[in-house]
């Protein structure tokens, strides 16, 4: 998959750049003005969880991310892209963060409006990333994985158990 992107003509390549690049997370931004009121797109829960994390690693978890390389490479690890993607991805990220709620509101919002399969996936890059860079376990590593994972609320009911 990734050498049919890099197959792809230099032309057709920069006039994405120009068009796409700029309106990437514009969709989300309005979705976070109001994000009871229109459904959330699937497409947008990548965008979603980077700002999220951007979100946290400018907050409560400023240690962790000095270096933009460490929130690339958990872009690039995630969702399979090259250096270059994941750092356009990055700055999509940060205009989405920009315009997002506070850390523990959006942390609630995204946790009912992305699926769990897509949180467990982004916290398993995370953790990847983050345990290649320190001891496992840090108590803010724990704390950032819940916060994807959804289990950072006291408001949330615990899932019952079948059986």
């Amino acid at each position: 998959m990734r050498g049919e992107r890099d197959a792809t003509p230099a032309a057709c390549s920069d006039r994405s750049e120009a068009t796409g690049t700029a309106s990437l997370g514009r969709n989300l931004r309005f979705w976070l003005a109001s994000p009871f009121a229109a459904p959330f797109d699937p497409g947008d829960a990548p965008l979603a969880l980077g700002a999220l994390l951007l979100r946290a690693s400018r907050t409560d978890h400023a240690g962790l991310f000095a270096d933009p390389s460490t929130f690339e490479a958990v872009l690039a690890l995630c969702y399979d892209l090259t250096a270059r993607e994941a750092s356009e991805m990055r700055e999509a990220c940060e205009r989405v963060e920009a315009v997002a709620p506070d850390c523990a509101s959006f942390a609630e919002i995204l946790q009912r409006a992305v699926g769990l399969s897509d949180r467990q996936r982004f916290a398993l890059s995370l953790h990847q990333v983050l345990l290649s860079a320190g001891p496992p376990q840090d108590p803010q590593r724990e704390a950032l994985s819940k916060l994807f994972l959804g289990a950072h609320s006291a408001t949330n009911p615990a899932p019952l158990r079948a059986g």
